[in-house]
């Protein structure tokens, strides 16, 4: 008696064997080295590096920045992305129960800074830091909902946050202001003389037991909070909220001695504190970009590309060969897809290094981060596409192995696209919005020379 194999047998025993390769292939760098052949002469691992990929610079409307956890403030003007200018507004709150001696008498008024270590730019330069009293109440918004259900339309939009745009009125003339030298890696404590004026006004204010100062709602709606600003200098610092308030030195006379005293006044909602980020890319290879517009390729604006999130600027990727991929290779024979991304040379170094880590995020012809790519776009809380700077290799390499085979897996992927932008932190309900704004560095990719796609597959003969 004879046996036949039918070519569908045929077939399942050469896919059964292929997928006995993919721990080999999946170790291997180059197709040549990957062995198979030894195996079975009709499987064979190859890759290609040629499909193309389309690099444009999105300049997005708007991103939440409130809850960050840092008040960043500064300014510098660099090379390719031009000058950004950050300020940070936070309310001040009365504290605890505060009782005063009739004999009190101010000393002295101090905004405290706690350097956090966090910098980004030239901190060689003096700069002047300028502290406003706030006119005007901090409110949150909620911007851009889909109109078919309540979420909103930007992944970097948030229910009652507010956004680096966001802007509220403040006196004319500063209450405070100094010049110094920043050393923020020594984490020193910057003290801000504020205006003595003002501070008499506090303790007068407690002495006549004036709601004011007595009551938490009073308090806030008269002293609504502060704008920190800069003039100089050629970088932006971070302090940490948690240690930023406003210290009312006086003395008491506690049994004939003269005794020292404080009085703080803190941020007790830090999810009102914000910063605004301004950018202006006169003079640079992006002039022209209007936000919340189309994605304008790098070959129109001097074969630069520029991710700088805090400011709004973002890279777009496209694939837009992917639907003829399709007819030439199945998702099942992609063993491994790699995405290399390498900075333009001459923009890594200090003051304006690359940031340390990257994240994918989907968007579509909307041009806005719909959400961060994962590795199982099917599952809640599956892991992001994410890599870190490679400083060897001057590149980050993403492994985007299943964002491929979903988009092999879909009808259509015309529009489909990624951003490259920060790492986030998932909004909670203490801070609504998405944690990615506390730094503004920044990515400068020369076009799509400097950005490559290599899938990795197995073909059967």
């Amino acid at each position: 008696m004879q046996f036949s194999l039918s070519n569908n047998a045929v077939l399942r025993n050469k896919v059964t064997l292929f997928l006995c390769c993919c721990l080999a292939l999946a170790s291997c760098e180059d197709p040549n080295e990957l062995g198979v052949g030894l195996v079975d002469d009709n499987i064979s691992g190859k890759y290609t590096d040629t499909l193309t990929v389309n690099v444009s610079t999105v300049y997005l409307d708007s991103l939440a920045t409130s809850g960050q956890g840092t008040l960043l403030v500064g300014e510098f003007n660099a090379p390719y992305s031009g000058e950004v200018d950050v300020n940070a507004v936070f309310p001040v709150s009365l504290g605890g129960a505060w009782t005063l001696a009739e004999d009190a008498a101010y000393d002295s008024l101090r905004l405290i800074l706690p350097l956090g270590g966090y910098y980004y730019g030239d901190t060689t330069q003096a700069q002047t830091l300028e502290v406003y009293r706030l006119n005007s109440d901090i409110k949150t918004s909620r911007l851009g909902p889909y109109f078919f259900n309540e979420q909103p339309a930007s992944f970097f939009y948030a229910d009652n946050a507010i956004y680096n745009i966001s802007t509220v009125a403040t006196a004319p003339e500063p209450l405070g202001a100094v010049t110094y030298m920043p050393r923020p890696v020594a984490k020193d404590t910057l003290a801000v003389p504020l205006s003595d004026e003002f501070g008499q006004e506090l303790i007068s204010l407690r002495k006549a037991a004036d709601s004011r100062l007595t009551d938490a709602t009073g308090f806030l709606n008269y002293f609504k909070g502060l704008q920190l600003t800069s003039n100089g200098g050629s970088a932006v610092l971070g302090f940490p909220v948690g240690g930023v308030k406003v210290r009312l030195y006086y003395s008491e006379t506690v049994n004939d001695v003269k005794t020292a005293k404080t009085k703080d006044f803190t941020i007790t909602n830090p999810g009102l504190q914000f910063n605004q980020i301004s950018t202006d890319l006169e003079g640079t290879a992006l002039t022209g970009l209007e936000r919340g517009g189309e994605a304008v390729p790098a070959a129109q604006t001097g074969n630069v590309s520029v991710t700088q999130v805090g400011a709004g600027l973002v890279i777009k990727l496209e694939f837009p060969y992917l639907n003829n991929l399709k007819t030439q290779l199945t998702p099942e024979l992609i063993n491994r897809a790699v995405l290399i991304v390498e900075p333009q040379n001459n923009t890594i170094q200090y003051p304006y290094p690359v940031p340390p880590a990257l994240m994918l995020y989907n968007t579509n012809r909307t041009n806005l981060p719909l959400s961060p790519a994962s590795f199982d776009p099917l599952v809640e809380g599956s892991p992001s596409l994410g890599a870190n700077y490679d400083k060897e290799k001057n590149r980050y390499e993403f492994n985007i192995t299943p964002y491929i085979i979903q988009q092999l897996k879909m009808q259509n992927t015309a529009g489909n696209a990624l951003l490259i932008a920060p790492p986030t932190v998932a909004a909670t309900a203490q801070n609504p919005a998405p944690t990615t704004l506390r730094d503004v560095s920044r990515l400068v990719v020369g076009g799509p020379q400097n950005v490559t796609l290599k899938i990795y597959y197995t073909t059967i003969k």
